[in-house]
């Protein structure tokens, strides 16, 4: 039989509707594994809220499937009885009904749970043994069967001051988030020539139209020097009949320093930047004036100084490290900004459920019956702002919701994304469901730049929780959030320093300017946005900042073919998504997916290591390009006969039969995919070496220079370059 949706009743009228059938399962098995119960007692679990049912929609017609009944006292539960119906046994109903169960524990504060089981009942104590449960001791059962009963307990995913112990006691690195107050904006600063940008028709004028529109929307704030008003009043030809000049007296200033200490902060930035550089322009006014500029945006605390200027861009690491004070060109102070989400113009629809948009209406009622805070209804329901990008997203089955995630992302140059996700732990596919909001969202977040994220912690959402540590996120103490940094791109050591650039400028943590290491293995010194410097590992690393791939220096890794029918499905590369009655495979919607070839290149496929997959052209249908990369997790040979790709939920192939020529196929499994935003043709992978003797026929190993140049090239369209 498939797998039903289970729909958890709790309500006590509706339950007591329910009262006869419960009874009568009830009755049905009291001689064989629950015993029995006079009917008060199932009356009386009911009025106390210690009873739940499930039920199975049946094309319309709403079917009772068993039900659990539990007991305990606080912070400890004990489940008395779970039955199901001889019609939906074996389908998954009564494990709906226990993760419905310890959900609702976790959430009200519950440590642990524990199950009687008496030791002839095999079926019974391997379905404990499944979900979680561990024998904790024996004792003597009734006179009558003269059988052994064996104690099963199960902790509960509820923090508690022993659990906020051992999690400090495992802490690595706490990335943080950091955060503005209500109302503060970032200053930046400009140079007379951002200035004229503005003013005059020049080639960086767009540039500079859209910085001040920023301004104008409040997502920066601009300020100039004092010393800007001066040099422009040394070439002015008067206030009264200069429009430049007078328009300039109307911008923002930074604070007026102290004379003495803008002088000596002053000096010290001309010498750095050129008189020890013997930069051009180095003994000039202009060359003064500009070292005036910077000294007044490094005594203020302004974010950056923006210029176009040669010799103060050159100086800004030292500037930086010195002073404090960052140095950015216009376009990469925009290019910290989000740019607006795209949802798909067609709904996805997996097998039994569609992922779609959810208004506030439908999320509010939701997250209300699911028994969430006020506080965090009302933050993640709150009408559409212009201060804010906003993606809801809902999985439904027959209509009904059972996932949700929103994504809140600040339109600023440093935001940090609010996110909630929740499931409904009864349902069977509820893992499947939390790693796609939370994949599909994080990825939405940073598909522009670097962000930081902090997903709301729900109590009772252990598998949220649990996967959104596999992804990176950390919760330290007792946070109300969990935390993380997402890059969004890959990095080699081309694009790393720009990168790190970013990922300061946005989140607060500040990478190295070059990607020092060789290996997994090697650490990093960082500091993290409360300011803590520590080392890190690179691969601890490269899991706190996904979805990203650090291309390091002798990362070798592999370059695979793939038809288009399989990319679209596998790698979510489609042109044009599935029409909305076409269902996606499960792969299409997990972080971990699968990948079948021959085992021949079982040498090439090594854990750890980066693979780029290439859409082939196949009869002229496909792109002929390099479309995405990953992370390779593991590679395995497996026997086709015991590989079922209809019961893998990694994979999107029918059968394996057509990949290989003998009776094994490889299996190999990848995470951190990552789509090119512009996938790179067949000659331009030609041009870099990077198509071996038999163009992408078959697997190709690539040194890391090779993907360095490919990851460059695939993002050569984007906002980092």
């Amino acid at each position: 039989m498939k797998r039903p949706a289970v729909v958890i009743e709790r309500d006590a009228v509706a339950l007591t509707s329910l009262l006869p059938e419960i009874r009568a399962l009830a009755d049905s098995e009291k001689d064989s594994a629950l015993g029995f119960l006079p009917a008060k007692a199932f009356e009386d679990a009911i009025g106390r809220g210690r009873l739940i049912a499930a039920i199975v929609d049946d094309r319309g017609s709403r079917n009772f499937a068993g039900y659990l009944l539990h007991s305990g006292v606080f912070p400890n539960a004990k489940v008395q009885q779970i039955a199901v119906a001889s019609a939906f046994r074996k389908v998954g109903v009564a494990s709906s009904l226990l993760k419905a169960l310890v959900s609702e524990l976790e959430r009200i504060g519950f440590l642990s749970i524990r199950a009687d089981i008496a030791s002839d009942l095999t079926n019974a104590l391997a379905f404990y043994t499944k979900n979680g449960f561990e024998p904790v001791l024996e004792h003597a059962g009734g006179k009558a069967r003269g059988r052994k009963i064996i104690v099963h307990s199960r902790q509960l995913d509820t923090a508690s001051l022993f659990s906020f112990a051992a999690a400090q006691a495992s802490l690595q690195t706490d990335f943080g988030i950091r955060h503005r107050n209500p109302g503060e904006v970032p200053v930046f600063a400009f140079d007379l020539n951002v200035y004229f940008d503005l003013v005059r028709q020049r080639d960086q004028s767009e540039f500079a139209r859209r910085l001040f529109g920023e301004a104008l929307g409040h997502t920066i704030r601009l300020a100039i020097a004092d010393e800007f008003v001066s040099e422009l009043r040394r070439t002015s030809n008067g206030l009264s009949t200069d429009p430049i000049l007078q328009m300039a007296l109307q911008l923002p200033r930074l604070p007026k320093p102290d004379a003495s200490a803008l002088e000596q902060v002053a000096d010290r930035i001309y010498d750095i930047v050129f008189v020890q550089r013997n930069a051009k322009g180095v003994g000039t006014d202009q060359a003064k004036s500009d070292a005036k500029h910077l000294a007044q945006a490094a005594i203020s605390h302004a974010s950056a100084f923006i210029t176009r200027d040669g010799p103060i861009l050159n100086a800004r690491n030292e500037l930086l490290s010195t002073f404090g004070i960052d140095i950015a060109t216009v376009e990469e102070v925009l290019d910290l900004l989000p740019e607006p989400f795209s949802s798909p113009s067609v709904a996805l629809h997996g097998e039994d459920f569609e992922l779609g948009p959810i208004d506030t209406a439908q999320l509010s009622t939701y997250l209300t019956e699911m028994g969430l805070p006020t506080s965090i209804i009302s933050e993640f329901t709150k009408l559409e702002s212009s201060v804010e990008f906003i993606q809801r997203e809902a999985i439904r089955c027959d209509g009904r919701v059972v996932a949700a995630g929103v994504i809140q992302v600040p339109k600023g140059v440093d935001p940090a994304a609010r996110m909630i996700v929740h499931v409904r732990h009864e349902h069977h596919d509820a893992e499947l469901f939390a790693d796609h909001l939370l994949s599909t969202l994080v990825r939405t977040s940073s598909r522009s730049a670097p962000v930081a994220i902090e997903l709301i912690h729900l109590a009772g959402q252990s598998i949220v929780n649990n996967l959104a540590a596999a992804r990176g996120f950390q919760r330290h103490a007792n946070s109300p959030t969990f935390s993380k940094i997402a890059v969004g791109r890959p990095c080699s050591v081309s694009t790393w320093p720009v990168v790190a650039q970013q990922v300061r400028r946005r989140t607060g943590l500040v990478l190295p300017d070059t990607l020092p290491i060789t290996s997994a293995g090697n650490e990093i010194d960082i500091q993290t946005p409360k300011g803590a410097t520590t080392r890190i590992t690179a691969a601890v690393l490269e899991d706190l900042l996904s979805p990203t791939l650090l291309v390091w220096p002798g990362r070798d890794g592999v370059i695979v073919p793939i038809t288009r029918t399989y990319a679209d499905e596998l790698l979510g590369t489609a042109i044009q998504p599935n029409l909305a009655f076409i269902a996606n495979r499960d792969a299409a919607f997990l972080s971990l997916r699968g990948y079948v070839n021959s085992p021949r290149t079982a040498n090439k496929m090594r854990a750890g290591a980066p693979i780029i997959f290439y859409e082939s052209k196949g009869k002229g249908n496909g792109r002929g390009a390099a479309v995405a990369v990953a992370r390779i997790v593991n590679s395995i040979v497996v026997p086709k006969s015991q590989l079922n790709p209809k019961s893998d939920k990694r994979l999107v192939i029918n059968n394996a039969d057509g990949f290989s020529a003998t009776d094994d196929v490889l299996l190999t499994t990848f995470d951190n995919l990552m789509a090119f935003p512009t996938p790179v043709m067949f000659d331009m992978l030609k041009r870099f070496d990077a198509v071996g003797p038999t163009n992408l026929i078959s697997a190709v190993s690539l040194s890391s220079e090779k993907i360095d140049s490919i990851l460059t090239c695939g993002w050569s369209s984007g906002k980092i370059r």
